[in-house]
């Protein structure tokens, strides 16, 4: 058989397994004669492709464009890595857990910053949530999974990369550079404030948070907390489990979570187990649109339980299972094959529908009316004079920047305190 006919039966063979997985993925049932039909007109274009066109085409990389299509036709976290990419990333993680200190997404099919650590070298750098990733060391990065482009922006610690970013308040695209930096940050901190209220802050549920958020509990509650605030803001990365175990803080009983499939069917249902139950104080829950992941886990749960009253902005909306599907080729094919849910049967991560995805706040928080003050903030800023082509735009100071952050935070926080001081406190129990 020609090399070019091997191509096609393989790519033939191939497609026919991604395509059904696609299918189903989307909850649709495909007639066989349909998939056939959809088939033979891919196979067309690539005979067609291999005969006619103006050069000799490279039929790897042709094979490889086609492989991302499918994939980008999928979620954000459906991966296919050849097997070059996957022996280069492999290599990568070697390097050391040094990095920028982001959590990634995709949006519109380009790589989004859903958050930064606090102290990352990313954040440091002058790198934002809401930031789209253009380049790395001035290679482009469209036509790369979220997992490569993790990969790239962690190594070695000291290592100098260079990010370019697209942000909506400025008209061209902006460089950064950045120093590779090995986590810093405590991702539970916890301390009291005024009222008796404890307040619990979470920036990662990776590597067993949600077992040091109940240690801080339990020391907030030996203080003399009474009531608390779960601050969830800026947190985006962990498993569900970790979402499970610190919403279970908070519940005695009932379902955290649960998974459901192509059919409908739930893969998974995960619910509270008493004795990792902590406390009934009066909790009120801060999210923003950096939230995402366990975190939307825990902010879910205790939404729909009436546990806690969330405030803030609407989340990110991260929540699907991922299959690692390794290739004969040595390529590797990551699929997502259920979505999260809440317990009142919300999805969190909706690819469909950008208005339906995340977790909604229960009361919002900047509201409409701070939020136009703010808006008005960010692009005029404080100065007194104004110079003659107008006022200058300010969206890009970082110092600026940092002001209206910590605006909107206080915002959120007073709201959450405002909450609380309507609410009389029940007589503390620790399990």
């Amino acid at each position: 058989m020609s090399h070019k006919g091997k191509v096609l039966v393989f790519l033939g063979s191939f497609l026919i397994a991604v395509y059904g997985l696609t299918a189903a993925f989307y909850g649709k049932v495909v007639a066989q004669d349909d998939a056939y039909r959809e088939l033979r007109v891919f196979m067309e274009v690539l005979d067609r492709i291999n005969d006619d066109y103006v050069e000799v085409p490279n039929m790897n990389a042709v094979q490889d464009g086609a492989m991302r299509g499918l994939i980008d036709a999928l979620d954000p976290y459906s991966t296919f890595l050849t097997r070059q990419q996957y022996e280069e990333l492999q290599k990568r993680k070697e390097n050391g857990k040094a990095g920028a200190g982001v959590v990634l997404s995709k949006r519109s099919n380009v790589v989004y910053v859903v958050s930064t650590d606090k102290d990352g070298a990313a954040a440091e750098a002058g790198i934002r949530p809401g930031d789209y990733l253009v380049a790395i060391n001035d290679k482009g990065v469209e036509n790369k999974s979220i997992m490569e482009v993790d990969s790239l922006l962690h190594g070695v610690p000291g290592t100098k990369v260079k990010l370019t970013v697209f942000r909506s308040s400025s008209p061209k695209p902006l460089d950064f550079e950045m120093i590779f930096k090995n986590p810093t940050s405590t991702p539970v901190v916890s301390r009291m404030l005024e009222g008796q209220v404890g307040l619990l802050d979470i920036s990662s549920l990776a590597d067993s948070s949600a077992e040091q958020a109940r240690i801080k509990l339990k020391n907030l509650i030996s203080k003399g907390a009474a009531k608390l605030i779960l601050d969830l803001r800026d947190c985006a990365d962990g498993n569900p489990s970790e979402g499970a175990d610190l919403a279970n803080l908070f519940l005695k009983s009932g379902t955290i979570y649960y998974s459901q499939n192509r059919q409908g069917e739930k893969v998974e249902v995960v619910d509270a187990v008493p004795s990792k139950h902590v406390t009934d104080m009066p909790l009120v829950v801060l999210i923003d649109s950096s939230t995402a992941a366990a975190a939307e886990i825990a902010a879910g749960a205790l939404k729909d339980s009436k546990r806690a009253t969330v405030v803030g902005e609407k989340s990110f909306g991260v929540g699907s299972a991922q299959k690692t599907i390794p290739m004969k080729s040595g390529a590797l094919l990551i699929l997502s094959i259920a979505k999260y849910y809440t317990p009142g049967g919300k999805v969190i991560q909706d690819d469909e529908s950008a208005t339906k995805t995340g977790i909604s706040p229960d009361v919002e928080a900047p509201n409409d009316d701070q939020r136009q003050v703010l808006a008005v903030e960010s692009y005029y800023g404080d100065r007194d004079t104004v110079g003659p082509e107008g006022a200058k735009d300010d969206r890009n100071d970082p110092v600026r920047y940092r002001e209206i952050q910590e605006k909107i935070e206080k915002i959120q926080l007073d709201k959450a305190l405002e909450i609380l001081a309507g609410v009389s406190a029940p007589a503390k129990k620790v399990a």
